[in-house]
């Protein structure tokens, strides 16, 4: 089988189950709508399956992070590849395009999200006829979380054609990293650097990522406990505020990091207490798999999608509301006090839930759904 993916860009957190898919079928071709976005400073090094950045133009609207992305030639790229299955995320030009291919050609086009059914009630008429229309034309989704298969079938597609397939990580991977960086010398100085016990928060220093709030839950968590550090690995145009705010509230223990690549992220996670993963809206939210795959205690916001299939209340993690501050703030404190033996508990349940998601698997369920929509279509040939 020959497999085309259609998205914006290549994502780091991606690469691995396309490497997974390209051992398991002929070939992986992943068409890139641009080379990189204005809000990510990712670098992606050489990689083992074919990819190509299409023509096109592209354009920010005031008040957008990301740039609208309107490609061309993309048929001219798919009948060059001449896919058996084309797995398409989103609803740009390009993905519009690639699936007129498919109806041209025959072939199996299959969509693939990280939606929610919120996202699009603030869009207008013809946007929310637009997802209709690909989401009930498509052979069948993949959605990233239960959240996603919901809107999924709300826009259209049989619940029998959906298949649930979390973003995946490399679960073995993150785990030996961070455990024999918790060995080394340098996680003794970044323990000396930073002190303990310490509440780690990785992403882009944005409004929607909840800052704002995790300041908020902090100042509660200091009345308490005074000797808790923050460390903030992240970028973005609130930091300067932040760092400010800081400043003139004497919290000295408050690091920012700047943008951590995804190679150094292991580090961090490996001297932490807790995660905490404060956002506001995420259609994911891979970092706390990478999280709960390095073995640290997890504490996620109810607005990640993937805090409803990977969080269990007091099992594998805690679920916050980070607007109220004062319970998120008594749900960390709850978990900096749990006995060594509860915690271990805690991390061990929640390496096991992770592990079900990994990239194996996952990409094992992904090729074999694809297979079936594949052969589906030649049938009707």
């Amino acid at each position: 089988m020959k497999l085309a993916v259609l998205t914006n860009i290549l994502a780091p957190y991606r690469i691995p189950l396309f490497e997974a898919l390209q051992r398991r079928v002929e070939e992986v071709s992943v068409l890139l709508m641009a080379q990189q976005e204005e809000n990510r400073q990712w670098t992606v090094g050489e990689v083992p399956f074919r990819t190509e950045v299409l023509p096109g133009f592209h354009f920010q609207p005031k008040g957008r992070d990301v740039s609208l992305h309107v490609n061309y030639g993309v048929m001219a790229a798919l009948k060059r590849f001449n896919p058996d299955v084309v797995v398409s995320g989103g609803y740009a030009a390009a993905n519009i395009q690639a699936m007129l291919y498919c109806r041209v050609f025959r072939t199996a086009f299959v969509s693939w999200g990280e939606l929610t059914s919120k996202d699009g009630k603030g869009a207008s008429g013809v946007r929310r006829i637009l997802r209709r229309w690909v989401t009930s034309g498509s052979a069948g989704a993949i959605a990233s979380s239960s959240e996603a298969g919901d809107a999924f079938v709300h826009h259209g597609m049989d619940r029998e054609r959906v298949l649930l397939a979390l973003l995946p990580v490399n679960v073995m991977d993150w785990r030996e990293r961070t455990d024999q960086f918790r060995e080394s010398l340098e996680s003794l100085q970044l323990h000396e650097r930073f002190g303990s016990p310490l509440l780690l928060s990785i992403g882009q220093i944005i409004p929607r990522k909840g800052y704002r709030e995790l300041f908020d839950m902090y100042a509660q968590v200091l009345q308490r406990r005074p000797d808790v550090s923050l460390v903030i690995a992240g970028d973005g145009p609130d930091r300067a505020k932040l760092e400010e705010e800081a400043q003139i509230r004497g919290w000295d223990r408050v690091h920012f990091l700047g943008f951590v690549p995804a190679s150094e992220l292991h580090k961090y996670f490996a001297i932490a207490d807790v995660f905490v993963f404060h956002t506001l809206y995420d259609p994911f939210g891979a970092v706390i798999s990478e999280a709960m795959a390095s073995m640290v205690p997890v504490v996620s916001s109810i607005h990640a999608n993937s805090t409803g299939d990977l969080i269990d209340d007091g099992v594998t993690g805690y679920r916050i509301d980070p607007r109220e501050a004062r319970t998120s703030a008594e749900t960390i404190l709850t978990l900096l006090n749990l006995s060594e033996e509860r915690r271990q508990a805690l991390v061990t349940a929640a390496s096991e839930r992770i592990a079900k998601w990994d990239v194996e698997p996952v990409a094992d369920a992904v090729v074999s759904f694809l297979s079936r929509l594949s052969r589906e279509s030649e049938l009707q040939v």
